[in-house]
């Protein structure tokens, strides 16, 4: 009797089962193949991301070395770096920077600002772009560009903090404003005075302005 209760019991189980799969098989191999897909696709763009980086970098190379040798052929093979974006498109941009840096320092700082102001860019670059576009502008008499340029890096926290500030007194003097000078120059000595995140070199110089500014 056991025996018959057990195989009608089977016979449910396998009904259900049958009914389950008609209702919900297709679903289930789709979901199946989905993450098949998924999977799949996940992987190629892992591989084709790694090519594409390792290409970039080859093509960086290639335009520098291009530019060492011919300026107006390198400059070009620079630009098409420059246009693919990312961080050797980057890094193309301020080798074009430095490469117009001797002759044209107008054109060489404003293409470091507009790294500078570029969201695209990482963080830490656009913070060097902005404080070599900054010193730039202020060998070019330009004060009030190089308080431009640097002013989002003066805020507390910034990683590029003391230089900015040490731009920006010198860009106040420039100008003509001692007492902004001096009042920057005082903030600047003291935050890089600070024994965590300061810096003696920069402490030292702000205070030689400090000192020339009360003569």
């Amino acid at each position: 009797m056991a025996d018959i209760f057990n195989e009608i019991d089977e016979e449910l189980r396998a009904d259900k089962a049958r009914a389950f799969w008609q209702k919900y098989g297709n679903h289930l191999i789709a979901a199946a193949l989905l993450l098949v897909l998924a999977a799949a696709l996940w992987w190629g763009w892992q591989r084709y991301d790694d090519y594409r980086r390792q290409q970039a970098s080859v093509d960086f190379l290639n335009a520098v070395q291009a530019a060492a040798q011919d300026n107006s052929t390198g400059a070009g093979a620079l630009d098409r770096v420059a246009a693919q974006g990312g961080g050797y498109g980057a890094l193309a941009r301020f080798q074009l920077a430095s490469n117009a840096a001797a002759k044209d320092p107008a054109k060489a700082a404003d293409l470091l600002a507009s790294i500078a102001g570029d969201d695209k860019v990482d963080a830490p670059m656009r913070g060097i772009a902005a404080i070599e576009a900054g010193l730039l502008k202020l060998q070019l008499n330009k004060p009030a560009d190089a308080l431009q340029v640097v002013q989002p890096l003066t805020a507390e926290g910034n990683a590029y903090r003391l230089s900015a500030l040490e731009v920006t007194g010198l860009a106040q003097l420039a100008g003509g404003d001692k007492a902004k000078a001096r009042d920057t120059f005082t903030q600047l000595q003291q935050a890089a005075s600070a024994p965590t995140g300061g810096s003696t070199d920069i402490a030292a110089r702000a205070q030689q302005m400090l000192d020339r500014l009360q003569q």
